[in-house]
């Protein structure tokens, strides 16, 4: 249950603008100061993408043999990984993400 609280990140720190989220397994073997600094030019999200394979492509965690489904996405799209994640949170309450999430789980 705990994937799903990062969902409601804005809503549980309405004054953060950014935040660094690091899943229990990661271990941080160097200063982190740097990722700071990075632009995100507005996205939301910045994380080590995983296009390497066919694995590692939405095609294997998406159900493309639904019309909504195969019309929105890509399936050839790369995944990510979920150990570091770096939130723009002000982009987020912008883009509305946590309302997208909610809609595409209704679906």
């Amino acid at each position: 249950m705990l994937d799903y609280l990062q969902f409601y990140l804005p809503e549980m720190y309405p004054k953060l603008r950014n935040i660094l989220l690091l899943d229990d397994d990661v271990v941080v073997q160097k200063d982190l100061t740097g990722l700071w600094k990075i632009d995100l030019d507005g996205k939301v999200n910045g994380a080590v993408e995983i296009c390497f394979g066919s694995f590692h492509r939405y095609s294997q965690y998406i159900n493309f043999s639904h019309p909504l489904i195969k019309e929105t996405f890509n399936p050839k799209a790369c995944a990510w990984t979920y150990g570091m994640n770096i939130f723009d949170l002000d982009a987020w309450r912008r883009e509305k993400s946590t309302e997208h999430y909610h809609y595409w789980q209704n679906k």
